[in-house]
């Protein structure tokens, strides 16, 4: 293998590898087989079923006994390829607030957290589309009874307004 920055030969090599791409700083990955440059430093992992080691990193989250922090949110998030206004949406929260929570400007809340590991779980056995439809339904339908209710609230206003002598 040719070093992307250099060209020059890289150098095959095991070795520990922080896994930044990750998107979560605490990940080393041990023993994996690495090319380094040894003209310019350049570090390249060889990291086999990426799927597979994902799924193992948010298992893992998913069992911790500490509240997610802002980049385990986004990791699980991104594991359940969910959007950040589709997570919001699910736990009735808004984009902004799981933006929050994600850049670790607000601490997300015990029963959001566990929202997000359940969510995370029911992902596991059913697909991600048919989850977003059903929540999207319910919205739609609160959406709709809060509209009539708005409208009924009104007609009784006129009627109130028209019923003088």
């Amino acid at each position: 293998m040719y070093c992307p920055n250099c060209g020059k030969r890289m150098r095959k090599e095991k070795g520990d590898y922080k896994y930044v791409e990750s998107g979560l700083r605490n990940i080393i990955l041990h023993r994996i087989e690495i090319y380094r440059c040894r003209h310019c430093g350049e570090v390249i992992p060889k990291i086999p079923q990426v799927k597979e080691l994902h799924r193992a990193i948010a298992e893992h989250l998913f069992k911790k006994d500490s509240l997610l922090s802002g980049e385990e949110i986004r990791f699980l998030r991104k594991q359940m390829d969910l959007r950040a206004v589709d997570l919001a949406a699910i736990l009735g929260v808004t984009k902004v607030t799981v933006s929050r929570w994600e850049t670790g400007k607000e601490r997300i809340s015990p029963p959001a957290d566990r929202a997000i590991r359940l969510l995370y779980r029911l992902l596991q056995d059913f697909d991600t589309k048919d989850v977003l439809k059903t929540f999207s339904r319910i919205r739609r339908r609160k959406e709709s009874q809060k509209l009539a209710a708005q409208q009924e609230m009104r007609s009784d206003k006129w009627a109130i307004a028209s019923s003088g002598p």
